[in-house]
């Protein structure tokens, strides 16, 4: 098995379907698709009986928050590369072939796409200050969430050791990840945009919780702390610690 496709859902099925059917469409065919149901209602295992000879379905009985239901994913993977959607968002036809391809190419272990950004009833430009990377880009990363879970594939290797989302967290887990992975691994980056990140609902967790910028600069702080941080990604890190420090004081959230 090439790679573990892992969908964790919540009480979602207006997408759901949608979010399933653009893995079915992959031009590259040798996945498993993983879809975490984290404590929903009826309505998604309903949703789901079309699915069923195509997904693995775990449910969990209580809802635990994404990271934990992504982390329950990882350990039921059976692929070489883990990959990541959101019950929200789609893949593009071409995907996991172009990270495929680029992944055999480079001999790296993280591979990040570009993406269209759809929100509500219309596609939206991103801004400069979105700008992805790739290489060794911990500096990068700093400042808040460049890498989108639904565009990411990653090495299985990579989790062993960096370790897998904090299941503490119930938003800034990916920023918290990245900043583990992006410190130890360079990263494999496609600009072209294979992916469609969607905000159709009113239900996105990070745009319900305050004071975002605090819980990012939290996390920073944690992996500062780490006894195996390299000397020289501490200088940026300490950085941009005092930046946040500032903004989370000025009472700005969302920066």
């Amino acid at each position: 098995m090439t790679f573990s496709v892992i969908i964790p859902v919540f009480n979602r099925t207006q997408t759901l379907k949608t979010a399933i059917e653009s893995v079915l469409a992959q031009s590259f065919r040798d996945f498993e698709i993983i879809v975490v149901d984290d404590g929903s209602d009826k309505s998604v295992s309903s949703a789901l009986r079309p699915y069923m000879p195509m997904i693995r379905y775990i449910r969990i009985e209580k809802n635990m928050g994404v990271s934990y239901a992504r982390n329950i994913g990882i350990r039921e993977a059976k692929g070489l590369y883990t990959a990541f959607l959101d019950s929200d968002d789609i893949w593009l036809p071409d995907k996991l072939s172009a990270q495929h391809e680029a992944l055999t190419a480079t001999k790296l272990k993280v591979c990040h796409t570009n993406e269209f950004w759809f929100r509500k009833d219309r596609f939206i430009n991103q801004g400069a200050k979105h700008k992805r990377h790739g290489g060794m880009i911990f500096d990068k990363v700093l400042d808040f969430c460049r890498i989108s879970p639904s565009s990411v594939v990653i090495h299985r290797d990579v989790f062993k050791t960096c370790g897998v989302f904090d299941s503490n967290m119930r938003t800034c887990e990916d920023y918290d990840l990245w900043l583990r992975i992006c410190s130890k691994f360079e990263v494999c980056y496609l600009p072209e945009k294979h992916i469609i990140k969607r905000a159709v609902t009113n239900d996105q967790l990070s745009d319900s919780i305050k004071n975002i910028e605090y819980i990012r600069l939290v996390s920073l702080a944690r992996f500062v702390k780490c006894k195996n941080i390299k000397p020289t990604l501490k200088v940026p890190a300490i950085k941009e610690i005092s930046r946040k420090a500032l903004i989370t004081a000025g009472g700005i959230n969302n920066f």
